[in-house]
């Protein structure tokens, strides 16, 4: 009980680091017509600034996960809010769209590596049976990027231009950067013995498919959300405001979903609660062309949308970490890599859908999305029943057996 104490100062620190790339990450979708104003694009040409971002996170995720493994979490962690900082840095004085976008790349290379890093450290830190709630700090960070990041960062780049947001952003990450090499205890995971090594889990069937089943409900989630505004128009009127509060609902209620779904996986393990809140996610999806029509029903579609949404991630990581703790960084980038790989593949989808699909594009965003959901729950089961290298199923969770304490230094 005194190492789960000891961690509890460490973890807010990561989830500010984890909040300020939540925030990075949605963010630019609100400051879009200002930059294309700024440096005289077109609004398309300036929707690469995100695409860019999400394409080279889910990249370099994975690989920068297997190159750091061997590496203390703190010195990843700084390194990368660092590398994090100096984008958000070239990204405020970028004199036009090719260095824009240059800066973009940097800046998701920082968050590649630190997220799953950050998740790793606190999994570590904790004890077996706490894993999942420490996890859920963390994931609480980039929740909680929706209701107050997002919305102060959109405010702020209205009222004094869309560079004074990356420079808040460079700060955050310095300030972040400095707190963690400060405060934060040394912790080497039980390293492989070698490259090859922490890569050999990748092969692992139960890995497949869990990272196929974040890949599957994150991009049936965000095939309609990319367009929520304009699915939300008849509940909303087109008013403004009236969206930002369903969406402040939705964030709410993500960040509800992420710490319960951390207790939950703690108390019942994974598997449970992954399917309960990705069968919920398909139920609120199926159900939203009834419910996108009246402000009532429409608050608690995104209520329950957002608690679901995020209560996929604690179980989705904690499954991961417990197949190969020593390749944790590694297998959980490639969880970070699905779901940004998911938010661009939405994205993709739900444009087609809505330029072809005719006068009822938008009413089927949300079925669409929830086939894709429903997909997600048959390959979570598949993964669930995989066996590992040795013949080994995916452990039972609900009362994982304590490991031996990962390797820490003051």
């Amino acid at each position: 009980m005194a190492r789960t104490r000891s961690i509890l100062p460490v973890l807010p620190v990561l989830a500010v680091g984890a909040f300020a790339i939540g925030t990075d990450t949605f963010v630019v979708a609100g400051v879009l017509p200002e930059v294309a104003r700024d440096l005289t694009s077109s609004l398309a040409e300036v929707g690469w600034v995100s695409t860019v971002f999400a394409l080279t996170y889910a990249v370099l995720a994975p690989v920068l996960g297997a190159l750091t493994g061997r590496l203390r979490r703190r010195t990843v962690l700084v390194i990368s809010l660092v590398v994090f900082a100096l984008g958000n840095a070239a990204s405020a004085v970028a004199p036009g769209l090719a260095p824009l976008l240059a800066a973009r790349v940097v800046t998701a290379a920082g968050a590649a590596l630190y997220i799953p890093a950050a998740s790793a450290s606190a999994a570590a830190l904790s004890a077996p049976e706490r894993r999942g709630r420490a996890m859920a700090v963390v994931l609480g960070g980039l929740s909680a990027a929706t209701v107050a990041g997002v919305p102060f960062g959109t405010w702020l780049a209205a009222d004094t231009g869309w560079r004074s947001t990356f420079w808040l952003l460079a700060g955050l990450g310095a300030l972040c950067a400095g707190a963690v090499a400060v405060g934060l205890p040394e912790v080497r995971l039980p390293a492989a013995p070698g490259l090859a090594a922490r890569l050999a889990p990748v092969r692992d069937a139960r890995v497949l498919f869990t990272v196929l089943t974040t890949l599957s409900f994150m991009t049936g989630g965000y095939l309609t959300l990319t367009y929520i505004g304009a699915v939300l128009t008849p509940a909303t009127d087109g008013d403004g405001t009236t969206l930002a509060l369903l969406l402040l609902v939705f964030g709410v209620l993500a960040v509800g979903g992420t710490m319960l779904g951390g207790r939950a996986t703690d108390r019942w393990g994974p598997t449970p609660v992954l399917l309960g809140s990705v069968a919920g996610l398909a139920a609120v999806l199926a159900t939203l062309p009834l419910t996108r029509d009246r402000l009532l029903t429409a608050v608690i579609a995104m209520a329950a949308w957002g608690f679901t949404a995020m209560a996929t991630q604690p179980p989705q990581q904690h499954r991961l970490f417990t197949i190969a703790p020593a390749s944790g960084p590694l297998l959980l980038s490639l969880n970070s890599s699905a779901t940004f790989a998911g938010i661009s593949l939405g994205g993709f989808i739900g444009g087609l859908v809505t330029a072809h699909g005719g006068p009822d594009g938008l009413d089927r965003l949300g079925p669409y999305g929830a086939g894709l959901a429903a997909l997600a729950v048959a390959t979570a089961l598949i993964g669930v029943r995989a066996k590992g290298p040795a013949g080994q199923a995916e452990p039972a969770a609900k009362a994982p057996e304590r490991s031996e304490p990962a390797e820490r230094t003051s």
